[in-house]
């Protein structure tokens, strides 16, 4: 039994059932292991908890980065790219699930940390933003333009869970339309 595995495990249960509602004998049983041989690998449930937010946001980090590396021609075409990869909730949804519920909904004893660390992540991010950005808009622009793309990006993410297919695809859209037009 491996570190790594005890987390693929738990990712999904996670993702589905949150903190509160997955208990370690359930990711134990999901390896096939007793619940006290969880404690070889992590110090609590709250420790194998951080360790996969930790991994998910590297994960989110890598795609984004994989975004930036493309070449699209224009700077709205790079912006373009960027929004509809980090809207894309059917890539990786065990992933995407388990980012929104930690983000929205952290464990009342790790949210402190967890904030300080989303804080981190959301500077990296926002500087590879600002990047695509590059000299078209003002260092406020840039900043008001940020804040709007977050506001849309996690208003998207719930309506991911709400609408279908079709809707959430006519929602993203409208979104990319609004967003595009502060350029």
């Amino acid at each position: 039994m491996s570190s790594q595995r005890l987390k693929e495990a738990a990712l999904p249960l996670f993702a589905e059932q949150g903190y509160e509602g997955t208990a370690l004998s359930e990711i134990a049983k999901a390896v096939g292991i007793k619940t006290p041989s969880i404690y070889a690998h992590f110090a609590s449930k709250e420790a194998l908890f951080l360790e996969i937010y930790r991994d998910v946001m590297r994960h989110e980090l890598v795609m984004l980065e994989e975004v930036a590396k493309e070449k699209h021609g224009t700077m709205e075409a790079e912006l373009r790219a960027f929004f509809y990869k980090v809207t894309d909730f059917g890539v990786d949804p065990d992933v995407k699930r388990f980012f929104q519920r930690a983000i929205f909904f952290p464990p009342q004893s790790l949210a402190k940390q967890m904030r300080e660390e989303m804080t981190t992540y959301e500077a990296m991010t926002s500087e590879s933003i600002g990047a695509i950005l590059g000299q078209e808009l003002d260092a406020v622009q840039k900043e008001k333009w940020i804040y709007v793309f977050y506001c849309l990006l996690d208003g998207l993410s719930l309506e991911h869970e709400i609408y279908g297919v079709e809707d959430f695809a006519k929602r993203r859209d409208a979104a990319w339309e609004a967003l595009a037009a502060l350029l």
